[in-house]
């Protein structure tokens, strides 16, 4: 199983056969790995606060699955690993299927 928090108190799951995405706790999105398609990936980065200087470093991955859905996700640059991780484990799941 790997887990990754993002923004907007949402988590990705990749449990098996399944990715999950929920936010606050609820399950929002539920697909079978097998149906991956292709992985987006864009760099962002935003202001901590309004007026400040001080910028965060985001990645956004949007993942694309045969008949819908997409599912967007975005979390701290240093977080890209484990994202990369569940990448890996949905292209595996597709070559298995």
């Amino acid at each position: 199983m790997i887990v990754v928090d993002g923004q907007s108190n949402e988590r990705l799951v990749l449990d098996g056969g399944w990715l999950e995405k929920l936010r606050g706790g609820q399950s929002v999105t539920r697909t079978p790995a097998s149906s991956f398609r292709e992985a987006q990936w864009q760099e962002l980065e935003r202001r901590v606060r309004l007026f400040g200087r001080e910028k965060e470093q985001l990645v956004q991955v949007t993942l694309v699955f045969e008949g819908g859905p997409f599912v967007g996700f975005i979390t701290d640059a240093a977080k890209r690993p484990e994202l990369e991780a569940i990448v890996d484990g949905l292209e595996a799941a597709r070559s298995a299927a």
